[in-house]
């Protein structure tokens, strides 16, 4: 059985016979999130350098384990990367170095600031508590159709000669021009998914402090950056309690809790990371801390 190099370079000399010339293909290591590196095959744009990747290491977990055969992986591969070509070809390069075309697709998220370090020297961005804030530009075809995110270098900053304080500012205004924020009790969001689960009443023994809320942004994407806006943090304030808890699910959503004791606030490091450790993929971590809000200051602290 190939190692995982010699996968690789395999995969990529078969496509690139399939390709034929009619497009320039690469293999390249992509850092992601939380300094997470994979190796892909995306097409090559020339000047453009946009572009999507095609990642290989679920691809190689697929032919250690026997759960395809590696022409079905080619094949894939292939498939995904012709796929990905279509999508590139229809969109606006050309209206993606113009700031006014692009700035009404640019949002805000959140990472890691200590696992990213090496990214952040490479990306504008602001530190908040122990994240950092970073943007991205929302891909969009001819129709308009969301086909991807473009994540925001200093280079593009120099392209379109904006500064960081615009980019925030214009992220947050896009963020609330696609509406409010999705605020929900995770009863509410878990009978959307499984109707036929019942849950305790205000009058059984189970408190109604020990609620739990979901915030996330419509699109359910990045949506962890919601506690950015000091409206929404006032407004679950007013629904929850000053005090209330915010624990950092994943790059997506964060979970809301009503006020705690401080005594508790140790308890929620704990089972905080041990969510991310056994149920939160690397790459969409956020962090392992625990925040309270404060209205007085209308902003969030780190608390454990």
């Amino acid at each position: 059985m190939m190692g995982f190099e010699e996968f690789a370079e395999h995969v990529l000399e078969v496509i690139h016979a399939k390709v034929g010339g009619a497009f320039q293909i690469k293999k390249q290591t992509v850092t992601k999130n939380n300094s997470v590196k994979l190796t892909g095959i995306t097409v090559v744009k020339g000047e453009a350098d946009i572009g999507s990747c095609v990642y290989l290491e679920a691809f190689y977990r697929e032919y250690e384990t026997d759960g395809m055969r590696l022409e079905e992986i080619v094949d894939e591969v292939y498939r995904l990367i012709v796929k990905n070509e279509e999508e590139t070809l229809d969109f606006d390069i050309a209206g993606f170095k113009r700031w006014e075309t692009v700035r009404g697709n640019v949002y805000a998220k959140l990472i890691n600031m200590e696992q990213n370090k090496e990214l952040l020297g490479k990306i504008p961005h602001r530190i908040f508590m122990d994240l950092a804030v970073v943007y991205y530009a929302v891909a969009r075809d001819h129709a308009q159709k969301d086909i991807g995110t473009i994540l925001i270098y200093n280079g593009h900053m120099e392209m379109w000669g904006q500064e960081e304080e615009n980019l925030y500012r214009t992220a947050m205004i896009n963020m609330r021009a696609e509406g409010d924020a999705d605020f929900a009790a995770i009863e509410t969001v878990i009978k959307h998914i499984a109707p036929g689960i019942t849950f305790p009443t205000a009058s059984s023994s189970v408190s109604w402090d020990t609620r739990m809320y979901i915030l996330t942004n419509r699109r359910k994407r990045f949506g962890a950056a919601e506690i950015l806006d000091k409206k929404t943090l006032r407004m679950i304030a007013d629904r929850v309690g000053d005090g209330f808890i915010v624990l950092p699910s994943s790059l997506h959503e964060t979970i809301v809790l009503p006020p705690k004791a401080k005594s508790e606030y140790e308890r929620l490091a704990d089972m905080v990371r041990a969510v991310n450790d056994t149920q939160v993929d690397v790459e969409e971590r956020l962090s392992c801390h625990v925040y309270a809000y404060s209205r007085d200051e209308e902003t969030l602290k780190i608390v454990a």
